[in-house]
């Protein structure tokens, strides 16, 4: 069972390698949101439209940490990891900059709506 929502693909895993498991947890299947694609965030319309402010990565940070620092809410990371088009912690080099959108509902609005253009 596949459906689309506003937050992306909605998954019923059930796939045959994982019958073990959903056996043992008495499971018929597992839904998961999929992967969700915003599209290009660097547009000149968007960017003309928000302001940024600006972090220099260092060994102790993780972009759930800045985007508490940025936002208040950590689980706003992937706000930043698609601005700055970094899916992952990993994929920052120490002393790299980081740039959070602002303000954050406006980038929220652009993120969604490119999404639905997608």
């Amino acid at each position: 069972m596949t459906e689309w929502t506003k937050s992306g693909k909605l998954l019923s895993n059930d796939d045959r390698i994982y019958q073990n498991f959903l056996r043992k947890t008495g499971t018929r299947n597992i839904d998961h949101y999929g992967l969700m694609i915003f599209g290009d965030p660097m547009q000149e319309d968007f960017l003309n439209e928000i302001s940024t402010s600006e972090h220099v990565f260092s060994a102790s940070d993780s972009l759930s940490k800045i985007a508490f620092k940025e936002y208040g809410d950590a689980r706003l990371w992937w706000v930043l990891a698609w601005f700055n088009t970094k899916p992952t912690d990993m994929h920052i080099e120490i002393g790299e900059r980081i740039y959070a959108p602002h303000p954050l509902d406006e980038a929220l609005h652009q993120a969604l709506k490119r999404a639905d253009d997608t």
